[in-house]
């Protein structure tokens, strides 16, 4: 008799509903690796980034993802999605529809630019630097 499976946690089903999609899909696997270190990224940073903005890009990311695939992968990524929704207990409104869209971010790098170059750069050229900032995370 085989005993019950243990109950994954929301991180554990999300790597291995990765790890079918690369096993399916081989060429999406740089784009994968690059969600994994993200969602690895949002349990460490969850207690300093209280906002998740990692995780709504990654879950952006899963919703909209960079290869063509068939609709059971389609499906996999969604699951995954919502999976780290729930474990970040974020609503639908708080997912941006693109990964860069989070609209906040832009202030927030601004904000961070003025503390830390207040007396070197003028608000103009800090608002200048926080545009390109946000403009090369967005891509």
């Amino acid at each position: 008799m085989a005993s019950p499976r243990a109950r994954m946690s929301p991180t554990q089903e999300l790597i291995a509903r990765m790890m079918r999609i690369v096993r399916a899909c081989p060429e999406a696997a740089n784009e994968v690796l690059e969600l994994m270190f993200l969602v690895s990224q949002i349990e460490a940073s969850t207690t300093v980034d209280r906002d998740y903005r990692d995780a709504r890009r990654v879950i952006s990311r899963l919703r909209a993802p960079l290869w063509e695939m068939g609709p059971a992968d389609r499906a996999a990524l969604l699951k995954a999605a919502e999976t780290i929704r729930k474990a970040c207990d974020l609503s639908e409104a708080d997912i941006p529809s693109t990964p860069g869209a989070d609209l906040g971010e832009r202030a927030r790098i601004e904000a961070v630019l003025a503390r830390t170059l207040a007396g070197e750069l003028s608000e103009v050229q800090i608002a200048r630097v926080a545009g390109a900032v946000a403009a090369a995370i967005q891509h």
